[in-house]
């Protein structure tokens, strides 16, 4: 008799892999994909996560009141404990606001991304969001997840890219997770979730000890339920499923993390995350006889949710704006060091912004839930530069917080169609689609 879905996801380490698989549509069985184009063989992808609401009104400053609005005044109005002076903002100018004129600066604490920012390989995209802007964590990330504002989803965007482009035996995605990111949720793909690597293994059993013994018992069981002829509905996706993981331990066991990165120097999760996929990407560009072959990524970093204690130097969103430069920075010179650079983009995302306004008092000040933000794409092929317009502090909705004016299934569909896969493709994969691109992909 065959596994349940529950029986098997409950297998010790085992249970690290999340399979994503709702429903018996296998494709490497039963036809050939029916994507618009296969995306680019080497293409890879990082989706950061920053939990809880960054906000992008201390992400990205005014510096002046150059141009249309008083940017600058109006800021400093409404964050007299918040607000970062001018001062402390000279050292990670970036370009000018394309539409507006204001001069605008990174964080103060985001010195290593402003150097990449230098170099070109940094997109700052601001004043994304969304129409009615929902202020719940968890309905405005199941938006930002599954990009389907209108209703709730059974599938990420990213997952729906998966069963358009891959079959079910093709695992290229890992998200570096306890728990699988909803963006990854699809019909027919897997997905591995692990939160380190090398907890991707055969679970070790005190009453069978034997694991080579058990792995080959596995390997003929799932060979039978992964047989169509066998086996059909979920008893066929728990035998397909199974068998992809059982032949991918192997090739993980042989990737190392005990390698001099860059990410070592860091010393935080994130930085952590982020060399269990470096680890992945460097094994493969080793050349070995069975790559992995997984090129997107997850990862996430909480914290973001600021109401209280928010900080201008050592508050909260300035520590982890620190840590998410430094991180991306050191990721980067990886990647470049692997020779893969070119291959890499790393891109952010938070599912909302702050109130413009602070609350409470100096020293325990934040912000509240609030709308639009800033959001960043990092790599090598990136075309650097400030896409967007920073929101209007003069022109604010009901509630005081930031109108958006680049939609963020934009960014999706810039990703889509000029990095995972042909133009066009995004109006299949987004509701609500087309969407105009943005110039940060060439």
């Amino acid at each position: 008799m065959g596994l349940t879905r529950r029986q098997f996801l409950q297998r010790g380490a085992v249970a690290a892999a999340a399979i994503t698989a709702p429903h018996p549509l296998l494709r490497a069985m039963f036809g050939t994909a029916s994507a618009e184009a296969a995306p680019p063989s080497d293409a890879v992808i990082v989706v950061i996560q920053l939990e809880g609401g960054n906000d992008g009104l201390n992400t990205l400053i005014p510096i002046d009141n150059a141009g249309s609005v008083a940017q600058r005044t109006l800021y400093d109005a409404a964050r007299p404990t918040l607000g970062v002076p001018v001062a402390n903002l000279l050292a990670t100018e970036i370009d000018p606001d394309p539409v507006k004129g204001t001069r605008l600066a990174l964080h103060p604490s985001m010195t290593s991304l402003k150097t990449l920012y230098g170099n070109g390989h940094v997109a700052v995209v601001t004043g994304v969001g969304y129409p009615n802007q929902s202020l719940s964590h968890f309905r405005s990330e199941d938006i930002w997840f599954s990009a389907n504002p209108a209703a709730p989803s059974s599938t990420g965007w990213f997952g729906r890219y998966l069963d358009s482009a891959f079959t079910p035996s093709d695992l290229v995605s890992v998200d570096v997770n306890e728990t699988l990111s909803p963006i990854f949720v699809c019909q027919h793909c897997n997905v591995l979730t692990v939160r380190r690597l090398a907890d991707f293994v055969l679970p070790d059993d005190p009453l069978y000890p034997d694991l080579a013994a058990k792995k080959a018992a596995l390997d003929a069981m799932y060979a039978i339920e992964a047989d169509p002829m066998e086996t059909s509905s979920v008893q066929l996706e728990i035998g397909t499923s199974g068998d992809v993981l059982l032949g991918k331990i192997d090739d993980y066991a042989a990737v190392s993390t005990n390698w001099s990165s860059h990410l070592d120097g860091v010393g935080i999760e994130l930085s952590r995350r982020l060399k269990q996929v470096a680890s992945i990407i460097r094994y493969d560009a080793s050349g070995p006889a069975s790559p992995i072959g997984a090129r997107f990524f997850h990862v996430r970093l909480g914290g973001f949710d600021t109401h209280t204690q928010q900080g201008t130097v050592t508050g909260a969103q300035p520590t982890r704006l620190q840590r998410i430069g430094d991180a991306m920075k050191a990721f980067y010179d990886d990647m470049v060091d692997l020779g893969v650079a070119a291959k890499v983009l790393m891109m952010t995302f938070s599912e909302f912004g702050r109130r413009v306004a602070e609350n409470g008092s100096s020293g325990t000040a934040g912000t509240d839930h609030g709308a639009a933000s800033t959001l960043f794409v990092v790599g090598a092929p990136v075309v650097g530069g400030v896409y967007g317009t920073l929101p209007a502090l003069n022109d604010l909705d009901g509630s005081g917080n930031l109108k958006f004016n680049v939609d963020f299934r934009q960014v999706y569909a810039t990703i889509i169609d000029k990095w995972l896969a042909s133009p066009g493709t995004h109006v299949s994969l987004l509701p609500g689609a087309p969407y105009t691109t943005l110039g940060f992909l060439a």
